[in-house]
């Protein structure tokens, strides 16, 4: 059986390198100035971008560049220009979204790899064949297909690779090609400056009196309703404690479903978060790549294809990371959108400090502190080899006294006992995390 490409983010070269140490297959970062995310794009230019691409090429792994903007006149000739410099540095695969650029790259270099970005939009077979047919080598599934109808995709054109989002962030609107940005602080996210207008926390208040900036705090409970359609159920406005979140969706978590796209064949299971941290992206990368190696193991067996399949160790991974609620998006179903909760905190566990080195002589960590924890809290040492239980016998605070606690922000040392850790590999890709519920943690 084919075993998938799992394909993480990479905002910066150190996402990348986390991102391959626990287990991606390759990574797409973004163009300079020609990504959707160009505002927060950590490959500044060429010179990252060449540093990444011979990092992955040491590691046997692949490196895909994003450069699906869709360019207004403004922008063609810088923009061609700035991919042919790109294509020099050789990456895997150029991920494009705008029908013009591909068959200009089509004719002007055929020998590079295209993949067709979601930005694309593409919904069904035809629409597939004709990409595929126009030199096309894989195609990024619209997030609005339903499993079926993906592996519909799949079946009619089993030539074509398909690749499809299993995690992250879902947008309101079609695969993301969304004008709130651009309406709200005039940022268009479709030229790579989207400000996730979508995803922040609002406030309701009420006009009280004639001047514009006269406002009260709503007091009770608010609702929208269509006067044109008043037999359509009203609209909750709910808002808790980090505000009203009216026009953000839960976030997509497709563990349960990818025993169904393994079986189906589908080429690359894609996580979304460029701008995620670390330690964010540690654990989602972590907990795929156990269900990915786990169900492909277990379909070889001959076991049935079920939600079944998936590890334990893999949903406690995505349960140690801050969100907005999890959903299966259209993967299960035509409503992805979902607003009863509208933040949700890691439940069990939260990062305590992200590992900068290790020290063998003394058995000790140096961290960047994330979260506040102490000597009586339970932690577990996380790397790219696993978990591993461990108990701490001192801790060091950023001038090397003695401490009781550690606060975020900070650098300290974390001294502990037994010497498994000594074997362990990957150190300098490790964390510390807190196995409690932990409120106030920031995990995103």
């Amino acid at each position: 059986m084919k075993k998938p490409e799992l394909l993480a983010p990479a905002g910066d070269l150190t996402r990348m390198k986390y991102a391959y140490a626990y287990g991606a297959d390759a990574v797409y970062a973004g163009q300079p100035a020609f990504s959707l995310r160009s505002r927060e794009n950590g490959f500044k230019n060429l010179d990252d971008l060449a540093e990444g691409i011979a990092y992955a090429r040491s590691l046997g792994k692949k490196f895909y560049l994003t450069s699906n903007v869709i360019p207004r006149n403004v922008k063609v000739e810088a923009f061609q220009k700035a991919l042919l410099q790109a294509i020099e540095l050789k990456p895997d695969a150029l991920i494009v979204a705008d029908p013009g650029f591909v068959g200009w790259l089509r004719k002007e270099r055929p020998d590079v790899e295209i993949h067709l970005s979601v930005q694309a939009n593409t919904t069904n077979y035809l629409a597939a064949k004709f990409w595929y047919d126009l030199g096309v080598r894989r195609i990024i599934l619209s997030r609005e297909l339903r499993l079926s109808e993906i592996l519909e995709i799949k079946e009619k054109l089993p030539g074509l690779e398909l690749e499809v989002f299993v995690h992250g962030a879902v947008c309101m609107a079609m695969s993301g090609r969304c004008m709130l940005s651009n309406w709200v602080t005039h940022r268009d996210a479709n030229q790579g400056a989207c400000d996730n207008s979508c995803r922040m926390p609002y406030r309701l208040y009420a006009n009280s009196g004639p001047q514009a900036d006269d406002y009260r705090e709503h007091e009770g409970e608010f609702t929208l309703q269509r006067t044109d359609r008043p037999e359509l159920p009203p609209v909750a406005l709910d808002e808790d404690t980090w505000g009203t979140y009216f026009m953000s969706s839960r976030d997509l978590c497709a563990l349960d479903v990818v025993p169904s796209l393994v079986q189906g064949g589908l080429d690359s299971f894609k996580i979304e978060g460029r701008t995620r941290s670390v330690y964010y992206l540690s654990q989602v990368v972590r907990a795929y790549r156990m269900t990915i190696d786990a169900t492909v193991h277990a379909l070889e067996s001959g076991a049935e294809c079920s939600p079944e399949l998936v590890p334990q160790e893999s949903r406690r991974a995505i349960d140690f990371v801050d969100g907005r609620g999890f959903m299966p998006g259209f993967l299960k179903g035509p409503l992805p959108q979902n607003y009863e909760s509208t933040h949700v905190a890691a439940q069990g566990g939260c990062v305590a400090a992200q590992i900068l080195d290790y020290d063998s002589a003394s058995n000790s960590f140096r961290v960047n502190v994330k979260n506040p924890f102490t000597m009586d809290d339970s932690l577990e040492l996380m790397t790219p080899s696993g978990m591993v239980p461990c108990e701490v016998s001192g801790l060091l605070d950023f001038r090397g006294a003695a401490a009781d606690k550690l606060n975020p922000g900070t650098e300290g040392r974390v001294i502990v006992q037994g010497d498994v850790f000594k074997n362990t590999e990957n150190m300098e890709f490790g964390f510390f995390v807190r196995n409690i519920t932990a409120k106030n943690a920031a995990n995103t």
